[in-house]
Parts: structure tokens; sequence; C-alpha cells
């Protein structure tokens, strides 16, 4: 799921800077899919400054702005699109109490309460502390009884799970905890150091990528692998089966966006590589076959070694679900599913 919040940071961050440099200019980029499943996705409304609701057939089932003009993040919960908001970009006050669109989502006193991934409120993981540093994550079990897991840098922690939701991996600090999920919920089953603090984390088949000051590959079995790229600084990474990739975000010195994108092997090494002259959105087949790349008005897909499969004019984003369907916005907000390939 950091994915799907790094996303959203991306997009309001990108609207404050705009405010705090006095343009006042509206949002031009197009509608942008922030989570979706079989049964429905979430969508930013960039130009409105909205996070909507659709169903399968396509329907707005609801709509909010206040969440996404507080820079609130949004992830679904066992389906799309059930969403859950929390957090705040906002740097005065403690995170709003999370919430649905239709109301009240779960209690908590702390300043920061940020749910990380939920099921339903009985279900869930939500980061909690005073926002000073150490705080814990709560993990909400459907037997109502909930565990505590330290962390050091409560604000910073981000998280990541794998297509099936069954296994995550936490950054906190210096230090990356892994978590299984069955019937019972969410527990912590293993845990490393980092040479310093994770930004941004993804997962798949028992193998983690964590961005930072150095990017590293592991494993749950404490293996570590240095990723070394062309790239300044990793700022995202997106995983399917054993493939993944890791991109940057930035603007030159003309505000022009930018966008490089790393397709690494099994051991971390590059093998295929993509630079864009726009901002664009990317994502990864869960059964590691294909990649996606939106940018300028058209969906890319990818195959493991970066050769284009398919080319889809009109997309202006794109997302997989967890049983491997492809889903494509258009610029006015249609949606659409494409069949799921099999694995190979």
């Amino acid at each position: 799921m950091v994915r799907v919040m790094f996303v959203l940071l991306l997009l309001v961050t990108a609207c404050a800077d705009a405010e705090s440099e006095g343009l006042g200019e509206p949002d031009v980029r197009p509608p942008s899919i922030v989570a979706a499943t079989s049964e429905g996705a979430v969508v930013a409304d960039n130009a409105a400054e909205a996070f909507y609701g659709l169903d399968r057939a396509g329907r707005e089932v609801w709509r909010d702005s206040p969440a996404y003009k507080s820079g609130t993040l949004a992830i679904c919960q066992a389906r799309c699109p059930d969403a859950v908001f929390s957090g705040s970009l906002e740097a005065e006050g403690p995170d709003p109490a999370p919430r649905t669109p239709r109301g009240a989502f779960t209690t908590s006193d702390s300043r920061v309460r940020r749910v990380l991934t939920a099921r339903g409120a009985s279900d869930a993981v939500i980061a909690e502390g005073d926002g000073a540093g150490k705080g814990s994550l709560r993990l909400i079990r459907p037997s109502g009884q909930a565990t505590r897991v330290p962390v050091d840098d409560v604000a910073g922690v981000a998280w990541a799970e794998d297509a099936s939701r069954t296994s995550a991996v936490a950054t906190s600090g210096g230090r990356v905890l892994w978590f299984r999920h069955d019937r019972a919920g969410w527990r912590e089953v293993a845990r490393a150091g980092l040479d310093g603090p994770g930004v941004a984390a993804c997962t798949s088949g028992g193998t983690a990528v964590i961005t930072g000051e150095q990017t590293h590959l592991l494993t749950m079995a404490g293996k570590r692998t240095p990723v070394a790229t062309d790239l300044e600084t990793v700022t995202g990474c997106v995983a399917g089966g054993t493939n993944v990739a890791v991109f940057a975000h930035w603007q030159d010195g003309a505000g022009n966006r930018h966008t490089g994108i790393r397709g690494l092997d099994g051991q971390g090494r590059p093998v295929w590589k993509r630079d864009i002259a726009a901002e664009a959105q990317v994502g990864a087949h869960p059964f590691g076959t294909a990649f996606v790349i939106a940018h300028g008005g058209a969906v890319e897909v990818v195959d493991a070694a970066g050769r284009t499969l398919a080319t889809h004019a009109g997309a202006v984003s794109a997302a997989y679900t967890p049983a491997g369907e492809l889903v494509l916005l258009n610029a006015s907000g249609k949606i659409s599913w494409l069949p799921a390939q099999p694995p190979a």
C-alpha cells in the first residue's frame, strides 16, 4: 500500500507547493487511480480536488472533497471502493479521526493516527503516537484483542503489502518489520536493521525493496542486497512476482516534471530503464509478468525486460487489481477493467 500512499503524497504536495509559491493556478493534471480491486476503484480527481469511488459498472458511489483538500491519505478496505481516510499532510494539529466516506471508522486518541491497512474496522493496522518520534503500530484483530508493535518514528512509517494482502513490510527509522496475515489478523514475524531510515517500500514473493539514502533488496530471512542505479534518489518502487521496478520523480530548474524508471531482476540488478519528460504513474502486475506506465495521455504495458507489449491511447491512469486485471481511466473519468492474463 505504500505505493498508493506515495502517489497520494505526490498528488497533494504538488498542490501545496503551488499554493505556497502563490501561483494560485488550478491543478490541470488528469484524474488518477489511487487503488483498485475487481469490485471497484478509488480515484483522485485532481482538477476538482476530491476523491471519489467507482463501482465495477463505473458508477460514482461517493465523492469526498474535504479528505483530498486536507491532504488525507486514502486506502481501500477489503475491496474498493470501500475507502478509509486517515492522516494528514498538515503540519499543525493532530491527524483527523480515521473515517470512511460515510462516517467514523475507528477511535484513536493519538496525535498521529494513520490507518496503514484495513479489511474493516475489526481487522486493521494503525500507526499511532504523539508525533514526537516513538509510537506504535496497533494491530486490531478480529478477536477484539489488539497488539502493539513499538516503532521509533511513527510519523515516518512506510507500509507495503503484496498482492495477496497476506504479507507486508513496514519501515520505521532504521528498522524493517515483516508481517503475516491470516484469519486471526496481522502479526509480526521478523525484523531486520537498515543503515538509514527507509522512505518507501514494496514487496512481493517474500522479497522487499526499501528505498531511502540507500536502496536495498531484502528477504524475510534477513538477506540484504544493495541496489545500485543511475537515479540520483529513488523515491518509490513497485513489485510483482519476482520482478521489481524503482522510480524517481523530480522537477528540473524550469519546473518541468520528470520520471526515471529502472527495472530490476530478482537479484536487484538493473535490466531496463525508461526516462520520461513527465510525471508518470507506475504499477506492477501481481504475477510479475508486466509493468504499466501512464503518462502523456496513454498507458504503456511493458514486460519484465522493458519491452512494450501494448499501448492504450486515451488512458491517463492505470492500476492492476490483485487478480491481475488492468484498470484504465480516461481523462473524463470513465473506467474499464481488462481481463487478467494468466501467469507465464
